[in-house]
């Protein structure tokens, strides 16, 4: 694909990618993940990227992609957090790991 033709194909599936990452639900929670494993959680009404290591240890992130705003999601393969909108990629621990972000996710205290 072109780059007009991939940005002309993002800027019409931004608006619904947006949305779809607030309103789809989960049915994992934070006590529910496994060593390696994670995945977007409600905790307390509020949606969080949560990351629990190999060690045990539990990261907690806000989803929303620093680029432009639309919510993560969790590639296991990879153990990344990727961005449906614009292909921003971060670390579990939510470190840019490959733009067009130029900041990593927020960290949240739970």
């Amino acid at each position: 694909m072109t780059d007009i033709g991939k940005q002309v194909s993002q800027s019409v599936l931004y608006p619904k990618r947006f949305l779809e990452g607030r309103f789809k639900k989960t049915n994992k929670t934070i006590d529910s993940l496994k060593n390696g494993e994670g995945a977007i959680v409600e905790v307390g009404g509020k949606k969080v990227a949560a990351f629990k290591s190999e060690q045990g240890k539990m990261v907690t992130l806000s989803p929303v992609c620093k680029h432009l705003g639309c919510v993560v999601d969790w590639n296991g393969k990879e153990k990344t957090w990727d961005c449906p909108c614009h292909g921003s990629r971060y670390k579990a621990e939510g470190a840019v790991f490959r733009g067009p972000s130029k900041k990593n996710l927020d960290k949240v205290e739970i």
